[in-house]
């Protein structure tokens, strides 16, 4: 079981299927492709707790702070199996917390280089919600305004607008009423 604590400092937009298809075939072309993979998550709460699991992974996420701010402290458990991550679910249960509806997250990221500073581009196709594209850093600091210039100037070399985190936040309420 390999714990680890960190800043997650991003930024989101919302994609049509147009510029998400597009962006999945000029991405490879310009930067270099450093994951693909098909992410299960369930979350619960109160809080933020997400259980995750892919082909290559079997994790616990804990998201502290606001949702609708640029950077929050994360705490990931990666497990050595899905039946181990399974157990913890259970236990987890156990202790009344609710289930929000799952989701299935087709995503690619990309190692992009600014400033000296390594970021990941993520374009995610999130099945029955939405294309999105999500620049972010991962840091051992809670150092948003550093990174923030250099997310925004990563939206705009490939034309996409972030997304006010209020407004995203409205799209996963509306989402989860429908699903439940």
């Amino acid at each position: 079981m390999n714990v680890e604590t960190v800043y997650e400092i991003e930024l989101k937009g919302l994609l049509t299927k147009q510029q998400y298809q597009q962006l999945l075939l000029e991405l490879p072309k310009k930067l270099k492709q450093i994951n693909e993979e098909i992410m299960h998550t369930t979350r619960y709460g109160p809080g933020d707790i997400r259980f995750r699991h892919s082909n290559k992974t079997n994790e616990y996420v804990e998201k502290e702070g606001d949702s609708t701010h640029i950077s929050r402290k994360e705490t990931r458990i990666v497990f050595l199996s899905k039946e181990h991550l399974d157990k913890e679910e259970k236990k987890h249960i156990a202790t009344g917390a609710k289930p929000f509806p799952p989701w299935v997250k087709h995503k690619h990221e990309f190692e992009y280089v600014i400033n000296g500073q390594r970021y990941v581009v993520c374009l995610q196709d999130i099945k029955n919600f939405a294309y999105i594209m999500e620049a972010e850093m991962l840091s051992d600091k809670n150092n948003p305004e550093e990174h923030e210039p250099n997310l925004r100037k990563i939206f705009a070399a490939f034309g996409v607008k972030p997304i006010d985190p209020k407004d995203f936040s409205k799209r996963i309420a509306e989402y989860i009423e429908k699903n439940k």
